[in-house]
């Protein structure tokens, strides 16, 4: 029977631009897990890290960005592998940094900034799109936006 696990953090990363709102988007070398997909960072939890803690450092790992806010987002990534035959939990945060020097890892050959509907087109999976579409109108609402659960930076 297939287990059901957590070992996998992911952020969205956006920035505002004038008015605004643009996402990250990062593309895959030719030599990782999926290559050549437009993805948003992320990776796998280490042992005694929370999973906010590892997406933040894979946040500054893959991008070399700081966030001025960082929130945890009121959903979840949830996908099966065939490889391990398990169902994965993915917490889903959210980053916004207004730094402007990207600096890639070996992960990554390219990024971009993009609005939503181009952000939407450009990111792989479905799972992706959805919280992209949650991530987008939280991002407009006002009062959906006082509903995410904000992370102090400080104790990351």
């Amino acid at each position: 029977m297939p287990e059901i696990v957590s070992k996998i953090a992911e952020v969205f990363i956006y920035r505002k631009n004038n008015e605004k709102i643009e996402y990250l988007l990062l593309k895959r070398s030719e030599d990782e897990v999926y290559p050549g997909i437009w993805s948003i960072a992320g990776g796998k939890i280490k042992a005694n890290e929370t999973a906010y803690q590892t997406a933040y450092r894979e946040m500054r790992e893959e991008t070399g960005l700081n966030a001025i806010h960082f929130y945890a987002v009121d959903t979840v990534n949830v996908f099966y592998e065939v490889s391990d035959d398990m169902f994965h939990l993915t917490p889903v945060f959210l980053a916004e940094t207004d730094d402007t020097d990207v600096v890639l890892s070996d992960e990554h050959t390219e990024f971009k900034w993009a609005e939503y509907e181009e952000a939407y087109e450009e990111i792989h999976w479905s799972a992706w799109k959805k919280n992209l579409k949650v991530i987008e109108k939280t991002l407009k609402n006002e009062n959906l936006f006082r509903t995410l659960k904000r992370i102090d930076i400080q104790i990351i």
